[in-house]
């Protein structure tokens, strides 16, 4: 027992420093009281010293230094008897296997089979408390999203990303799903492990090659999807038909699906609405978790502390402390409290800022996400559903990644910052030429510049027109005023001829007979009355001429207002076109998914092609 004797916390014992220095200091001073006793009759020593009580403050000082001595030792934690502790640990491993074929887009379910499953994949992951859980998804091939992990979070958070689209080749073949499975269980250690399927079905001739997929101790649970009545898979543009163009009809076969479950040793169970299906196919796999007897003798590095019996023997010390002059210790309980306060969040002794921000995330806090996050990716991912775009450009500015150039460049796009988009899109293919998410929104993107460039130059050739509009109808009102004085000139010439003319007929009718002068005279009075006439027409031409002018000014300032309001309207189109335009760039959480999926399949020697790609 004693050979196992050891202390805890040993960095306690550095406090011994400061103790005995101030044990030396104090012998010290007694000792210098002590030498005037060779100076000084021992009757005048009373009153040439202050301190009189040597002794008794001697051995104060020396209750001091022991009651120290051991409230440090019972600090340090001596320690010499270790606490047996049972160790309980369930030792079951579940691999989930979800069926992402394009059948699994079939809508005899509502919305589809694929939204259905991924309901009962978190109803698996909700009601599943202990153990390790993995996923993976599988069609013509099999891949791992998340290995045999204690966290069914971060499972939880990908599964709303699983779509078939995900899949590099469409098929349904099951054994590569198993073996995956398998390899899972392997390289964990795991000897009973479980596999529940998630699929609508399966090939008569898999059956039999799922008992030597299988390895020794591993079940194989399935939950069938869809009914027997079936229903088409949708497409972009009507329905999946087969080579006879025929449409698509995938049915549920839950023969061959009990079939399977027997083969592998497990339970077969249809969906229902409720969780009755999960909680009969869980029970198997609790029923196996086995606690060992050689689990019991496990023991965790408990100690049992002695420094608590220490301290007991500090307190009759600690009593004799209560005298005059030793109570000034209760100082530190008497001394003013600091005006401002600090709290400490409880959160932050257990989880990192990143670990805090993660779950504000998930519960869809993105401001309180992005204030925690310290990891620059996921900072600017919390910026950009919050459409924070700007931080989130400047968040991103000093990384040098793929992932980071193409985040970049999406957020500056929202902001229509086209140019500078290509440019960040550019960088993000330099660094990873497969970046097709990157591509796809690079082409987007210059789409939109190109019509925002073309509207531009629409909108200045209009303007351009408008210019010579305005010039026209200046020349014309300069053409219409010079036209105007041109005929007031010749009015005026004619009535100047007019009148010479008439002089001269007046000198010669006055040499005339009397009687011709009557018949002169009622022609005079009947020329002067034309006159007038012409007088008065001209006047009215004038006037006419002379409101011309502003009605052609009021029609111009009308042309220039419609004009203006025009261009107003063509702005707000092109505004609402440049938006449909980003609108279009898809945020795609998988596409990373994707590309690794892509990747591995084309490193593996690809299969065979299916009878049945769906």
């Amino acid at each position: 027992m004693m050979e196992q004797f050891h202390f805890l916390r040993p960095e306690w014992f550095y406090a011994l420093i400061p103790a005995c220095l101030l044990m030396w200091f104090t012998l010290k001073r007694s000792r210098s009281s002590q030498s005037w006793k060779t100076v000084c009759d021992a009757q005048l020593l009373p009153h040439v010293l202050t301190h009189a009580g040597g002794r008794r403050r001697h051995w104060i000082s020396w209750l001091l230094f022991i009651s120290s001595v051991l409230a440090i030792t019972a600090g340090a934690g001596p320690v010499w008897e270790k606490l047996p502790q049972p160790v309980f640990r369930d030792q079951s491993a579940l691999v989930i296997a979800l069926d992402l074929s394009q059948s699994m887009d079939a809508t005899d379910i509502k919305p589809s089979r694929l939204s259905r499953a991924r309901l009962k994949l978190l109803d698996i992951l909700k009601l599943r408390k202990t153990g390790q859980t993995a996923l993976l998804v599988y069609a013509a091939d099999a891949f791992v999203v998340a290995p045999l992990t204690d966290d069914t979070g971060t499972i939880k958070h990908l599964t709303s990303t699983l779509e078939t689209g995900l899949m590099p080749a469409q098929g349904s073949n099951t054994i590569k799903a198993i073996d995956k499975a398998s390899e899972l269980l392997q390289q964990a250690g795991s000897t009973n492990g479980h596999i529940i399927l998630i699929s609508d079905g399966i090939r008569e001739s898999q059956i039999d090659q799922i008992s030597r997929a299988l390895p020794t101790g591993t079940r194989l649970s399935i939950l069938g999807i869809g009914t027997t009545d079936g229903g088409p898979i949708p497409l972009a543009s009507g329905f999946l038909q087969d080579r006879s163009g025929a449409i698509v009809i995938p049915r549920l076969q839950p023969e061959l699906l009990r079939k399977a479950a027997a083969a592998g040793g497990g339970r077969y169970r249809s969906m229902t609405t409720d969780d009755s299906d999960i909680t009969d196919l869980l029970a198997l796999l609790d029923s196996e978790v086995d606690m060992q007897d050689d689990r019991l003798d496990l023991t965790a590095d408990s100690w049992r502390e002695q420094g608590p019996w220490l301290l007991l023997l500090v307190i009759p010390l600690v009593a004799l402390y209560a005298r005059k002059g030793w109570l000034l210790t209760a100082l530190i309980f008497i001394v003013p409290v600091p005006d401002q306060a600090y709290a400490i969040e409880l959160d932050a002794l257990w989880q990192t800022h990143d670990q805090q921000a993660m779950q504000a995330f998930e519960k869809g806090e993105f401001e309180n996400a992005a204030e925690k996050f310290e990891n620059k990716d996921w900072k600017a991912s919390a910026l950009y559903r919050q459409q924070d775009y700007q931080k989130v450009i400047e968040t991103l500015e000093t990384a040098d990644d793929s992932d980071s150039y193409y985040n970049r460049a999406n957020a500056q796009a929202k902001l229509g910052q086209l140019q500078q988009a290509i440019e960040a899109y550019d960088q993000a293919l330099a660094l990873d030429p497969d970046n097709e998410d990157a591509a796809y929104n690079k082409k987007l993107v210059e789409d939109a510049l190109q019509q925002q460039q073309s509207q531009q130059q629409s909108d200045q050739s209009s303007d351009r027109q408008d210019d010579r509009q305005q010039d026209d109808q200046q020349q014309d009102q300069q053409s219409s005023e010079n036209n105007q004085s041109d005929s007031q000139q010749q009015s005026d010439q004619q009535s100047d001829q007019q009148s010479d003319q008439q002089d001269s007929q007046q000198s010669e009718q006055q040499s005339s007979d009397d009687a011709q002068q009557n018949k002169d005279s009622q022609q005079d009075e009947s020329r002067s009355a034309d006159q007038e006439q012409d007088n008065k027409q001209d006047q009215a031409e004038a006037q006419q001429a002379e409101k011309e002018p502003s009605q052609q000014q009021q029609e111009a300032e009308s042309a220039a207002q419609k004009q203006a309001e025009l261009s107003d309207e063509d702005a707000d189109e092109q505004e609402r076109a440049t938006e449909l335009w980003l609108q279009r760039i898809p945020d795609d959480p998988g596409g990373l998914m994707r590309r690794k999926f892509l990747y591995q399949y084309k490193q593996r020697a690809q299969p065979a092609p299916s009878e049945q790609p769906w």
